[in-house]
């Protein structure tokens, strides 16, 4: 499986990007994480397609996975995962 870069979502008031565990402003202390939604939501449907894959959820992970790679293309690992919950389940990966 591909690694996915760590999250980098600058403040709009201080161009400070945001701290990974707060998804606050080191400078500030703006709260940002409904950005850090908005940029990282294909790597969350992701995420919680890989929980729907666990349980035996072809169905809604498919739903999830095709909405991650439609959020974020360049998304790899989602693409791969699309493609095997695909074949697996002899739908089509779009």
């Amino acid at each position: 499986m591909t690694a996915v870069p760590p999250i980098e979502v600058p403040c709009p008031q201080c161009a400070v990007p945001a701290d990974p565990e707060s998804l606050r402003c080191p400078s500030c202390r703006e709260d940002l994480a409904a950005l850090v939604r908005l940029r990282y939501a294909g790597r969350i449907d992701y995420n919680e397609a890989l929980a729907h894959v666990g349980a035996g959820e072809d169905a809604a992970a498919l739903v999830l996975l095709r909405r991650a790679v439609a959020q974020e293309p360049g998304l790899r690992p989602a693409q791969d995962l699309l493609a095997e919950v695909s074949a697996r389940t002899g739908t089509s990966g779009t």
